[in-house]
This record gives C-alpha cells, structure tokens and sequence, in this order.
C-alpha cells in the first residue's frame, strides 16, 4: 500500500485543488455516486488523480450555474461544452494573451474592448466568459494558477480604475460592500462595485473574508444605507444563510442587506435579505 499512497490524495488535497468544501465533495458521492474514494486500512478516504481532474471540471460549472445533478452525469466531453462560453470574439485573443502572460496584450485588449462597449455589455460579454474560459482551462490543467493569478490582478486594476472615474450623485445613497468569513473571491466584488458606482452610489469596499460583526460596525459608522455580500459558489448554503442571518441583525433597522454572485441564488431565502442577479442594482 505504501507504494500507492504517493499516488492518491486527501480529502484536504482535492479541497485545496478544486475549491470545494469537503461537505460538497461527500454530497456529490452520495447524492450522485462520484467520487468514489479508496478506503485505506485506516478508514480515510483518498482519490485518484482522475478524479481530481472531473471534480475540477464539475466544481467549474457549478461555479458557472449548471446544476451539480445535471455535471454529475455529464462525460468529460459534454463538461467542456457546458464550460465553453458564447463570449464576445475579443475573449479568445485575451484568453490567448493570458496564455502568453502578456500583460501589455491583456491591457490593451480590454481598453479597446471597453472602447466600443458600454461597462455592463463590457462586464457581460467580455469579462464573464473570459473568466469562464480561464477557469475552463484551468479545471481541464491547460491553464496555470500563475496564469490565472496574473489576469485576476490585472482585471482588479482595471475594475478599480473603471470605478474611480464613477462620481456619486446626490440623493442615490450609499452602499458598502464586502464577502463573508472564509469568502476569498474578490473580482465578483468588485464588478458589483463598479456596477453601483456607474449607478451614482457612493461605493465604499471593506474587501473580502470579513467577520461579520466588523462588516456591521462598519455599516453603522459609515451610515450606509445597504450592504452588498457577494456570495461565490463556495460560500452559498447553510452556513452562508446563518452568517447572514447575524448580519441581518446586527446592521441597523433602516440599512438593507443585498446579496448576490453566483452562490446567492444557491442560498435558502431569508426574510429581510434581497437578492441580485447578474449585475442588478438598486
């Protein structure tokens, strides 16, 4: 067995790959029959490598919003149909930019992107499938995380600029926006940023895996008017409806608490919590 052991990975090892939560990896194998682990003599489950692979391709669209019934019947093959994105053409030259890890290329490619498009189409027909396409390549291991760390940084750039030639009208409010304890996404946090800054909202970030009693702390000094959590896959369910739920009660009666990302849909409704689709504001 000793021999094998190198070959095989830990519950932690796959978490750590694929960005699921080991309660998601165990409801896959029993709802849907995969993974099915190894059992050492010890009791502790371990994989393949193979299954690695599928998970990271499953994990990738959920991320996307398939329904995990529908992934885990899916062939590898039909799994990278679901990943492929009917993105804006300018996608595959920035996809292939990234490959190339050329910075100046991506840079100018999305300056002349936002050129002919609006910020919103800019969001929805280039960023969204370009993300989608990285973390496609990335799940099939055509893509590494060196290279999809380098677009991440330059896309926060650029969502940082966008928003800071944003000016706040008077009488639209405030919004502050931040993720949950354990939410380390950061870009779905800021194209919500600049969506509302676009609105006339005066935006303020507190950033990403916050405690939540420091989120509302922050939202009484502040005065904000509404708080906006953005959830990722990883972070919807249960856990993300009681972290909530605190935060619900914590902020002041009048400020609203928004939610949205790909996670939010995923997460049981709560009274008194608004969800956002896409990149709606109010």
């Amino acid at each position: 067995m000793g021999k094998v052991e190198p070959d095989l990975l830990s519950i932690g090892d796959i978490c750590s790959e694929t960005g699921l939560s080991a309660d998601v990896v165990r409801v896959w194998e029993r709802r849907y029959g995969f993974p099915m682990p190894l059992r050492l003599p010890s009791g502790h489950r371990r994989y393949r490598r193979e299954d690695l692979h599928r998970l990271r391709l499953m994990a990738e669209a959920v991320a996307q919003g398939h329904r995990p019934a529908v992934v885990a019947r899916s062939a590898e093959a039909e799994l990278k149909r679901l990943l492929a994105p009917e993105g804006h053409p300018v996608v595959e030259a920035l996809f292939l930019a990234v490959v190339a890890m050329d910075t100046e290329g991506i840079r100018r490619l999305l300056r002349e992107a936002l050129g002919r498009l609006p910020w919103k189409p800019f969001l929805q027909q280039v960023v969204s499938p370009l993300l989608d396409r990285v973390g496609m390549a990335w799940a099939d291991g055509s893509l590494g995380v060196h290279q999809e760390h380098l677009l991440t940084e330059i896309l926060e750039d650029f969502l940082r600029e966008l928003r800071q030639g944003c000016q706040p009208r008077p009488g639209q409010g405030m919004v502050l926006l931040a993720t949950l304890p354990g939410e380390r996404h950061r870009l779905g946090l800021l194209m919500a940023a600049l969506a509302y800054a676009a609105s006339g909202l005066r935006t303020e970030l507190l950033g990403v895996d916050l405690p939540v009693a420091s989120i509302a702390h922050a939202a009484r000094t502040l005065k904000a008017d509404r708080v906006a959590v953005s959830l990722s896959i990883q972070s919807s369910g249960e856990t993300a409806r009681r972290l909530l739920m605190d935060l619900k009660d914590r902020l002041p009666r009048e400020c609203r608490l928004l939610i949205g990302g790909q996670g939010a849909a995923r997460t049981r409704k709560i009274e008194g919590v608004e969800r956002r689709s896409g990149l709606e504001v109010s």
